[in-house]
């Protein structure tokens, strides 16, 4: 039994069917993550290794080197880029699309502690970090003071690393949070040298009594008949006070502590970095989401919060600097609007050369039910509904109405020819003669997709969802083909003979235009297929031609270029400038 068959005789299975298909077809829609472009960035690790006091060329060739060394031997490495400068290495591998990140973060993890023992001993543990698309901030906040505000930017700054972090943490599809723009804070301690030398002390003296009385350790278990306790030394700082009063030796004339030789205070950590939010001073927050995560989302649970920050902290200005939504949905909103502009012209289109209502029903029927099927493959894939996504709906458009218009005018056809005027015999042997020629027609299209889905590096990172939609709207409009419109066709025809409407009578003067014009083709295939060796010759050569001069015309490049509305500028200062001098040009 052929698909139409049972369509025609089991009608309620089909209805059914695309009643369930339609309504996870809305759902994925809805609830698909929605995104600007698919994930394209390819799997990069970075290696950041901190020496204090060491100078770039040592940098270089006792950090950076080694584990550069050892790097090379991975698989599925690509290239490594590496940076270094004064106390600091930063090396990048970046890895074919073939490997997965996780793979290549523990990869580099390994090699890392391979080579843990070559590495100088002062330097700091070495930070692995994962670059992907979800390393890019899906906002920035600019967090400053308000006029007449009592906060400066370094309490500001150790709000932002702890409370107002953590209550980011907390939003659904948040996956971190990074806080910068300089103004970290520390506790300074000043060192009176006569003091100190008054006292007979040497400074590490000091640093040792800081560090005997900074500590939170545990210290064993002790054991009763009836219970146990856990013992904890607790002795970390609480405030400036308690470092003051911190013992460093007995003497003579009593306990000197720390106060007596030194002066302590609350301030930041050098400036090496200035962040400026809408032309003022900030400190910044970068939220970011998982890998995978709805970005748009995302946005709008962080936005949704910010109302609540700014009671609670009503002496702070919360702004945003930077943000991907707007772009996006201004991007994916338009391609969502062309996508249903088309389905409209397109109806119209068949209802324009058709002249029938009834065809132009069931076609445009079957449209939106392949294009909510494939809507249903998008939502269990791994990919977003983004530009890309959406351009494949789109050329799908006037792809997905072939194989119904062929059925149905054969279907039609059958109809008009047969003296019984049997609507049901017509749909089931209409559908059957055409199927095998749908079929192969669809599956010609598939057979060229399906490579490129395959291809490697960015390219298939971008055409695979591209072809991945086109090709399940295809099968899908092919499905809905063999099965929606022949059932559908046979119960319009049941109902007998159909007489035109007045609009429907109006359109039918564009048969006679198409009937010219089919006489005008067939005139000039008449003509080539008697000389069809000279078209042929001249087909090639329009070719080769079309090669030689118009493809150099067009040029190439990977992506076209996308106006965002956003303006970068980049300026650069002499090396030896101050972030403070730096900060002085910016405000010119």
């Amino acid at each position: 039994m052929s698909l139409s068959e049972f369509s025609i005789k089991s009608p309620y299975a089909v209805i059914a069917l695309t009643l369930l298909v339609a309504a996870l077809g809305l759902f994925a829609f809805f609830r698909t993550p929605t995104d600007l472009f698919p994930d394209t960035a390819p799997p990069q690790v970075v290696v950041v290794t901190v020496w204090p006091g060491a100078d770039a060329d040592d940098i270089a060739d006792k950090v950076t080197q080694v584990i550069e060394k050892e790097l090379n031997t991975l698989g599925g490495l690509k290239r490594i880029t590496s940076t270094s400068r004064d106390e600091v290495s930063s090396i990048n591998a970046e890895f074919y699309y073939s490997k997965n990140l996780g793979e290549a973060v523990v990869d580099v993890q390994n090699v890392v502690s391979r080579v843990r023992a070559d590495l100088p001993a002062g330097i700091m543990e070495p930070r692995i970090y994962r670059i992907s698309d979800a390393t890019r901030p899906l906002l920035t906040l600019a967090l400053s003071p308000k006029p007449k505000s009592h906060r400066s930017l370094e309490e500001i700054r150790l709000l932002a690393e702890n409370t107002i972090q953590d209550l980011f943490l907390n939003v659904e599809g948040v996956a971190d949070v990074d806080v910068f723009g300089a103004h970290k804070p520390e506790v300074r301690i000043w060192v009176d040298r006569n003091k100190l030398a008054a006292h007979h002390l040497q400074l590490g003296a000091v640093l040792a009594a800081l560090d005997r009385n900074n500590i939170s350790l545990p210290a064993g278990v002790v054991y009763s008949p009836k219970h146990e306790y856990l013992m904890k030394v607790s002795g970390e700082f609480e405030n400036l006070q308690m470092i003051r009063d911190v013992p460093i030796v007995w003497q003579n004339t009593g306990m000197l502590r720390l106060r007596d030789i030194a002066r302590v205070e609350l301030g930041h950590s050098e400036t090496r970095s200035i962040y400026h939010g809408n032309g003022k001073r900030a400190i910044a927050m970068n939220i970011l989401r998982p890998e995978g995560g709805d970005t748009v989302a995302a946005i709008r649970n962080v936005k949704k919060m910010l109302p609540q920050l700014k009671a609670k902290y009503p002496d702070i200005d919360f702004e945003i600097t930077d943000d991907q939504q707007p772009i996006i949905d201004l991007n994916v909103n338009g391609m969502r609007t062309s996508l249903i502009q088309a389905i409209i012209l397109t109806v119209a289109v068949i209802f324009l050369f058709l002249a029938d209502m009834r065809t132009s029903l069931i076609v445009g029927i079957s449209i939106p039910s392949a294009f909510l099927f494939s809507l249903v493959v998008l939502w269990f894939s791994p990919y977003t509904l983004n530009m890309v996504t959406l351009s494949g709906l789109i050329i799908a458009v006037g792809m997905v109405v072939d194989a119904s218009i062929v059925v149905l005018e054969n279907v039609f056809r059958h109809y008009q020819n047969d003296p019984e005027k049997d609507g049901r015999r017509a749909a089931m042997v209409g559908a059957r003669e055409v199927s095998l020629a749908i079929t192969a027609g669809m599956l010609t299209t598939v057979v060229v997709l399906i490579p490129v889905m395959f291809s490697g590096g960015y390219t298939q990172q971008v055409m695979r969802p591209l072809n991945m939609m086109i090709s399940s709207t295809l099968f899908a409009s092919l499905i809905a083909a063999l099965s929606i419109v022949p059932l559908m066709a046979a119960k319009l025809l049941a109902r007998g003979e159909y007489k035109r409407n007045f609009i429907e009578r109006i359109f039918t003067v564009t048969d006679y235009g198409v009937e010219k014009l089919s006489h005008i083709y067939l005139g000039i295939l008449k003509a080539a297929l008697k000389v069809r060796w000279l078209v042929l010759i001249l087909a090639v050569a329009f070719l080769v031609v079309t090669m030689k001069k118009v493809k150099p015309l067009l040029g190439g490049e990977l992506m076209p270029p996308m106006d965002t509305g956003i303006v970068n500028i980049t300026f650069e200062t002499p090396s030896d400038f101050t972030p403070q001098q730096v900060e002085e040009v910016l405000d010119r």
